[in-house]
């Protein structure tokens, strides 16, 4: 079997990512080491919305915020890197450095949604990525082509911020999810609606807005 299938095969059937995508390194070499030759972008669905959920605490004067999509994306992606390291090959989980948004689109993930997030033609923009690099040398997949959001506007009427300035441009001061730790400055405006919007499901967390995903055709 060749080992982009096999790769892809384990990533999805094993691990169960919705989406595995490959891309050459080159194409983001000032984000990874040199060693590198393609990045492993993987993708999974958000179904539900715990997902998105911020832990946060204070400890010894330090601010520790987790969340818990990166935690499980982690945990997946790290037996990746054990899987191509049993076969021979150096990989290592990426979860920060890279432009994920960007490689996702290269990897042939989706397009750039009006929300700013990726839209992905089978979950929408319920789908979180990450990504692994390793000096496998694997033939990277056609980017995506085309425009999922066409003339829909949903996400950008739903909004009740009007954090959707205008297509694919996000103002961070009228999004509530601004709020979440570590938080970003915010008009007044958007902590009178924040009950509303960021549930608490306990003292220490919070799930974030998603009216803009919800109402995505």
């Amino acid at each position: 079997m060749p080992l982009k299938d096999k790769l892809r095969g384990y990533a999805r059937e094993v691990l169960g990512f919705e989406f595995v995508g490959f891309v050459l390194a080159d194409d983001f070499r000032s984000y990874v080491e040199d060693w590198a030759k393609t990045i492993i972008a993987l993708g999974l669905e958000t179904w539900d919305d715990s997902f998105d959920m911020a832990i946060f605490r204070v400890k010894n004067g330090k601010l520790d915020v987790y969340y818990v999509y990166e935690a499980i994306l982690a945990r997946k992606a790290l037996k990746l890197c054990l899987y191509l390291r049993d076969l021979g090959f150096k990989a290592e989980h990426v979860p920060y450095s890279l432009p994920l948004k960007q490689v996702a689109v290269k990897a042939g993930a989706g397009c750039y949604g009006k929300n700013s997030l990726i839209i992905n033609p089978q979950y929408g923009s319920r789908i979180r990525f990450t990504s692994v690099v390793t000096d496998a040398d694997v033939e990277a997949d056609a980017p995506f082509e085309g425009d999922l959001c066409g003339e829909c506007d949903a996400c950008m009427r739903a909004c009740p911020l009007q954090t959707i300035t205008e297509p694919y441009k996000i103002n961070a001061r009228r999004c509530v999810n601004s709020l979440v730790p570590p938080s970003r400055d915010v008009d007044p405006d958007v902590l009178e609606v924040a009950p509303k919007l960021l549930r608490r499901p306990t003292d220490n967390s919070m799930i974030l807005c998603s009216l803009c995903q919800a109402v995505c055709p």
